[in-house]
């Protein structure tokens, strides 16, 4: 999979869990906007990447090594899921929505009631994305829908 069906594929993931948190809340006190939340969770992404890069930068000591081991970890992990990040076209984006994606993981598992073991949830959400990303470009008014809103949300990628 290369790094563009990837970021598909997690937008997917992020948007189907959002969906899932909102409807969990409407059974509860808490409300939860959508659009909040999905920049919220991203926002968090973007800006954990940006923390790597930039420790990473420093060149050497602690700060170095310990960005080092955090990039290797997470990019290990979306190997693991989605396969090896290609050419280093979007890596940023990938690692920014993949990092969302585990936040919004998290918090929708926090307020379960019935709490999924969250590795086979992971699994079966990334391929339940990649089968969305796969099936909406068959239907070229449905990709073109997706794709601005995907572009209106993420940027040009």
């Amino acid at each position: 999979m290369d790094n563009t069906a990837k970021i598909y594929t997690l937008y997917f993931v992020l948007t189907d869990t959002i969906t899932s948190i909102i409807h969990k809340s409407k059974n509860s006190s808490e409300n939860f906007d959508g659009d909040e939340l999905f920049n919220r969770f991203l926002t968090r992404g973007k800006n954990q990447y940006s923390d790597i890069l930039y420790d990473l930068a420093a060149e050497i000591g602690l700060a170095h090594s310990k960005a080092e081991e955090e990039y290797g970890r997470i990019a290990t992990r979306i190997a693991s899921f989605l396969g090896t990040l290609r050419d280093g076209k979007n890596v940023g984006l990938v690692f920014a929505l993949w990092t969302a994606v585990e936040l919004a993981l998290s918090f929708d598992f926090s307020i379960s009631e019935n709490q999924p073991d969250l590795v086979y949830d992971l699994e079966e959400k990334l391929s339940l994305g990649h089968e969305k990303y796969l099936a909406a470009q068959s239907n070229s008014e449905e990709w073109q829908n997706i794709d601005s809103i995907m572009k209106s949300k993420l940027g040009d990628f």
